[in-house]
């Protein structure tokens, strides 16, 4: 076995072809890199220098270690390179799990945000429900969610997202909007309509038509937003979706409406384990996130 001191050594005698001038640029006297060097050639079992008056000559066995010394030496250099980097959070791959219709608004911004700082480092994003990702960040898949729901602050750490509102979904056809022209209509508006929503939302919407004076006839219950905005294309009914689900699916049979009278606003967060080592690279994703949720306005700078 060779030690990195002695590749050093070797490499050393080799560029500079004389054994006192390499003793001097290794700050050390010739004696001991004498014997270092005869060392070496026994553990190998091979002769590595033509000792001649005035110069040093590599024998084949000397010059193929110098090609593998200086390559090992590349190779280590490299290594430290990237181990450096990925604690820098400058190089590696950053796993996130986000709910769907975070994942097409907010997330792509920042991530576009990150990466011009990052630009060596990758993403692995993991898409479901909210409870997935819970599930995903409680295995250790990914490092960072984004979810929709409430969850145990004392296993998640979290950085609040300013809310949404809930928006209906409603075919361009249905006759009981036709002459609408507002983006905003007061919650009243949909009594008696068929209601699609998601199954978490059932108690938030319940209670605020509740206040607005009616209960709501509960078509569908899904536990994905992206099936009931399907039917609300097919014109089966009307979809309540955050706001941010406007284009998760292309279709010119939608409009989107926002509710008021009373509004209803959705909360989302950025959540990661409370116990667990994050990243460097999920260190800095998390500042920068901070630091939007501060300032918006950073997310439509060019």
């Amino acid at each position: 076995m060779m030690s990195l001191r002695e590749i050093k050594y070797f490499l050393a005698i080799a560029q500079e072809g004389n054994i006192t001038t390499a003793a001097q640029q290794l700050h050390m006297a010739q004696p001991p890199l004498s014997r270092q060097m005869k060392n070496l050639e026994e553990n190998l079992g091979a002769k590595l220098f033509e000792r001649g008056h005035r110069k040093i000559q590599l024998t084949e066995a000397g010059c193929v270690l110098r090609n593998r010394a200086e390559q090992l030496l590349k190779l280590m250099d490299t290594t430290v390179k990237e181990i450096r980097e990925i604690e820098s959070g400058a190089h590696g791959t950053l796993s996130i799990g986000t709910a769907s219709s975070s994942g097409v608004t907010i997330l792509p911004k920042v991530a576009r945000i990150f990466r011009s700082h990052y630009p060596d480092l990758k993403f692995e994003l993991w898409e479901g429900e909210s409870i997935r990702i819970i599930e995903l960040l409680n295995a250790g898949l990914i490092e960072i969610g984004l979810v929709r729901f409430s969850f145990d602050a004392d296993t998640y750490e979290s950085i609040q997202i300013p809310k949404e509102p809930l928006v209906a979904a409603i075919h361009k056809n249905n006759p009981d909007f036709l002459n609408e022209k507002q983006d905003v209509i007061p919650l009243r508006k949909l009594i008696d309509q068929p209601l699609m929503i998601h199954r978490k939302y059932e108690a938030l919407i319940t209670e605020h038509c509740q206040q607005a004076g009616f209960n709501p006839y509960l078509l569908c219950k899904s536990d994905d937003i992206m099936p009931i905005l399907a039917w609300a294309d097919a014109d089966v009914g009307i979809a309540i979706v955050p706001k941010a689900a406007i284009g998760l699916i292309p279709s010119t049979n939608l409009v989107f409406k926002t509710l008021s009278d009373p509004c209803i606003d959705v909360a989302s967060a950025v959540i990661w384990m409370r116990n667990r080592h994050l990243s460097a690279a999920a260190r800095h994703f998390l500042t920068l996130f901070t630091t939007i949720n501060k300032d918006p306005l950073l997310l439509d700078l060019p």
